[in-house]
Formats: structure tokens, sequence, C-alpha cells
């Protein structure tokens, strides 16, 4: 409960460090909901909708009253251009300035100007008496510009459209219609300038009426939208509190959405899920009830193998404690009478060596040998018996060192057999009885020097080799230790029975090795308290490889990295 409840306020504390850091438009979107979101996006479309509108209604009514007035300020200047045809050739400056004062009197002209052929102004005549009148370009030196409109704007003017025409006079020919008479000529210019004023106020209260009607639009569409959203999301908010009840554990819940659409699609799928739930939950209820009464039987079968198992343990114990004092008491009820017959033996050789034969005298060396022997036997068999019942103190034993102690121990076998001895890799440092490891590596070096023989020979070789190879590989979860020899090797189906008690091999070249049959089996015996196991790899005239496995558990972390990788 606690790490939930840890659980849901870091996440509400997320959320409010992220509010903190998003923008206030984005934490108003995040809080509004998807109802909000949606009638955000139709208004935001709707605006950029009127607004487009507007924008385009604005720019073409401009455009359509530009051209209306050049279209008026052309037909003024023509019409100008033919009231003033004889003036103009007179250069008559006062019926001009009369005609542009009558023009003026219409509330559209803004300025009038009258040019002579040569291009020079002969009279202007403006709405504002203090107009500077060299705003006027020369109609004469932009020829290329008459009867073209001109759109500019001045403080005393406002908006206006300017145009300037020709004024064309005809000649007429010579009365007898002879060649060289008749045409035309540039009696002059004219020059109209017609404000923008009214046109650009007509504009205006068009703006103004389409923005007002584009408001209405938008405040009109806010409860519309919202009633339409409100309406779609009817059935999602029908499915969410079935699901909310659903996950509250009332299975009984069904929508009621009969749609053709989607939603309707998903409403039926919640009731379908709902309903596998239902049988599903009904079926686990079955199945928990028939669990629990197996439980039942589990438990009672349970304690009665736990009482068997007690019992057994008892008895096993009991068992164990018998065998060790069965063994305590052949030990001192064997040893006692082998003690008093060695003690026997050597006082008749102490006292009466020089009074007995030879014979006499080989026959008591021989019985000490035998009770010798006996007693070496019964020591091993005790202390077979308890390797796994009775551990030692375990330390961290470096088992190169050790196997190096063992060898210099047999280094006189090895040189009186001329053996090689070879450590093949990394030995690592295991935590374990030092003598139990002791007299693993050791019976096992000592079976590789009594069973050499006369070696073996590979292909190729010219003479016979004799060596003892130990080393270490390392797997995933423990380290495999070997000892190797190039000696007569063991019958194949003798590799199973070496590491009984007794069990040697019965072939001729083994025969005669001395052993008791019990080294091998304490070897077993104590790689089996470590969680390993061993076995022999051998072939006959070629040697034998004897395998143990030491759980990874027990190899010291220092050392494990330093162990050759087995392929």
């Amino acid at each position: 409960m606690e790490t939930e409840n840890s659980t849901q306020f870091d996440h509400a504390a997320a959320i409010r460090s992220w509010e903190s850091r998003a923008p206030w438009f984005r934490r108003a979107l995040a809080r509004a909901g998807l109802q909000g979101k949606l009638i955000f996006c139709f208004l935001v479309v709707l605006m950029a909708t009127l607004g487009g509108s507007f924008w385009l209604l604005s720019r073409q009514g401009r455009a359509v009253f530009d051209r209306v007035a050049a279209e008026h300020a052309a037909e003024m200047a023509r019409a100008l251009g033919l009231a003033s045809q004889t003036p103009l050739e007179r250069k008559d400056v006062h019926e001009l300035s009369r005609v542009a004062g009558d023009l003026l009197k219409h509330r559209d002209v803004s300025v009038v100007a009258f040019y002579d052929a040569s291009g020079a102004l002969l009279t202007v005549a403006s709405q504002d008496p203090d107009l500077d009148p060299t705003f006027l370009p020369d109609p004469k030196k932009h020829t290329q510009d008459l009867m073209q409109p001109f759109h500019g704007s001045l403080p005393a003017l406002g908006r206006y459209v300017r145009i300037s025409a020709p004024v064309i006079t005809f000649v007429p020919g010579p009365p007898d219609g002879g060649a060289g008479g008749g045409g035309s000529r540039v009696a002059g210019y004219v020059t109209v300038c017609l404000s923008q004023t009214d046109t650009d106020g007509a504009l205006h209260r068009g703006r103004v009426s389409v923005g007002a009607f584009n408001l209405l639009v938008m405040l009109a569409s806010v409860p519309l939208v919202y009633m339409l959203v409100h309406r779609i999301f009817s059935p999602i908010r029908e499915l969410v509190a079935a699901a909310d009840k659903i996950a509250a554990g009332d299975l009984e819940t069904e929508v009621a959405i009969h749609r053709p659409d989607a939603i309707g699609t998903l409403a039926r799928s919640l009731n379908g899920m709902v309903r596998r739930v239902r049988t599903q939950q009904k079926e686990l209820e079955e199945a928990n009830r028939q669990l629990a009464e197996a439980n039942r039987d589990l438990e009672q079968n349970v304690q009665q193998r736990t009482s068997q198992l007690e019992a057994a343990n008892k008895r096993l114990s009991s068992e164990i404690a018998e065998k060790e004092d069965f063994l305590r008491a052949v030990s001192h009820d064997l040893n006692a009478p082998l003690r008093n017959i060695s003690g026997m033996a050597s006082m008749l050789l102490l006292k009466n060596r020089g009074a007995f034969d030879d014979e006499i005298i080989h026959r008591l060396e021989r019985i000490q040998k035998n009770v010798e022997v006996e007693t070496g036997l019964i020591s091993e068999l005790l202390e077979l018996s308890r390797i796994k019942t009775r551990r030692q103190r375990t330390e961290d034993v470096e088992i190169g060192e050790l196997v190096r102690e063992i060898a210099g121990m047999f280094e006189g076998d090895l040189g009186a057999n001329g053996i090689r001895f070879v450590v093949d890799s990394t030995l690592p440092v295991l935590h374990c009885e030092r003598s139990r490891l002791r007299q693993v590596f050791q019976n096992l070096i000592d079976n590789a020097i009594k069973y050499m023989g006369d070696g073996s020979r590979r292909p190729g070789e010219a003479s016979a080799r004799k060596e003892i190879h130990v080393g270490c590989l390392a797997h995933n979860d423990e380290a495999e230790f070997y000892v190797e020899d190039t000696g007569v090797g063991i019958e194949e189906d003798e590799r199973d029975k070496v590491f009984y008690v007794f069990r040697r091999g019965r072939k001729a070249a083994v025969s005669g090795i001395p052993g008791k049959g019990v080294g091998l089996a304490s070897v077993k015996s104590i790689v089996e308290t470590y969680n390993g196991t061993i076995w022999v790899e051998s072939e006959v005239g070629r040697g034998s490889t004897f395998r143990f496995t030491v759980n990874g558990k027990f190899v010291a972390k220092k050392t494990a990295n330093e162990l050759v990788v087995a392929g």
C-alpha cells in the first residue's frame, strides 16, 4: 500500500511539475479535456474561415473600387479633353482655369491640370489651394503612361487615382481636296485626379458590417458547437461510466448503445468482453473451489508425508548412530586383537630372533605386515564413513599450492619411474576442508603413478611418454578439475565400478599393483559433499583422465576470472 501511494504521489508531483513548466495555453488545453479541445479546434477553424473570407472580401472590394475609380477618371479625362480642345489650342489660361474650377465643383475631383503641346503647365486647380503641383508628372515626358491609371496618396488629398490624357485636334484639308492637308495633332494634355475617400469610407463600412456579422456568427456558434459536441460525447460518457463500474467489480453492467457507427461497435465489444469476464470469473471461482479442496487434500498429504519423513529421518539418524557405534565397536574389537597379534609377533622376534630359523622369522614378519595392512584398511573404512557426517573446518585453500605440495611428496616416486608432472592451468582458491581436498588429489595422483606402467605412445612418437597433467576448466556455475595420466588405462566395463569400495581392475596389468579399493570411493564421497560429480575417461593403452567438479559457490571470486573457459 505504501508503494502504491508513493507511486501515485510521484505521478501527481510529475503532473504539477509539467504544468509549472508548460505554457499557459497548453495547461488550459490539458485541463479542458477532449470536449474542450474539440470545441477549441472547431472555433479556431471557424475563425480562420471567417477571417480568410473577410480578408478576401476586403481585398477584392478594394480592387473593384480602384478599377471603377480608374475607369471613371479615364472617362472624365477624355470628356475634359474634348471640352478644352479650343482653349488649349489658343492657350487661353483664363478659360482653362474656369473649366477646371467648374470641374472641381464635383466632389470626387481633387486636381485638374492643363499642359500645352510642349508639356508646359498652363494651369492647375485643386481642392487644396496650397497644394504643390510638382507632384504631377510631365505628360510630355511620360507619354507611355498616358491613359494609364496611377493610384497614390497625399496628406492633403488622401487616396486618389490620377490619369493623364492627350488632347487631339483635327486639321481640316484644302477646300479643293488636294493633297497636303488634313490630319490630327496634339493640342495639349489634361490631368485629372479623383479622390477615393468616399469609396474608402464605403469599403470601411462594409468591412465593419462583415466583421460584426462574423462576430455574431462566432458567438452564435459557441453554444451550437457545445451542444453538438456534448451530444456526440454522450455515448462515450456512458461507456466511461460503464467501464468505471466494471473496474469496480460490477460485472452485471452492460451498455445500452445501439448505433451503427464505431461507438456502437465499441459498446458491443465492451458488452461482449464483460460477458466473457463474467464467464471466466465463474470458471475461476469453480477452479478456486476445486483448488481449495485440492489444497486441503494436499495439506493432509503433506502432513502425512511430513510425519513419514520425520519418522524416516529419526530412523535414519538412529541407523547412522548405530552404524557409527557399530564401526567404532568393530574398529575397537578388530584393532584390539590385531594389536595383540602384532605385539606378540614383535615380542617373539625381539626375544627369539636368534633361536628361530628363517622360515619362522619370515612368517612372523608377514604377520606384522598383514596386521598393518588390516589396521590401515579399518582406519580408511572408518574415515570413509565419517566424510559426510563429520565435516572439518573450512578455509580458503590455494589448490595450486596444495597440488605442488603433493607433487613434492611424490617426488621420489615420480623420479624413480621417470614420470613428468605438469600443471596445465591456473588452479583456483577453494573455500573447503584442506585435508579432504588433499585426500582427493593425493589419491588421484597416487593412482596415476601406480598405474603408469610403461607409459603410452602417440602416433608418430618414437618413445612412450610418462606424464601426469593436472588442470582446471571454468563452466557457468562450477569448476572442473582433472588429473590425466598416460598409463595403462581402464577397461570400458570397469570404468563405472572403480568408485565403489573394494572394486579394482581384474586384468593382469593391474592385478599385482597394491591397493585396498577404498581410495576412489573416498574421493567420490568427498566430491559429492561439494555438490560435485566425478567420472573417468579412459582408453586402454593410452591412459586415463579423472574429472571432478566443485560447485561455483566454493570458488573464491578473486580467482574465478583466471580460469580457462571450457569450450
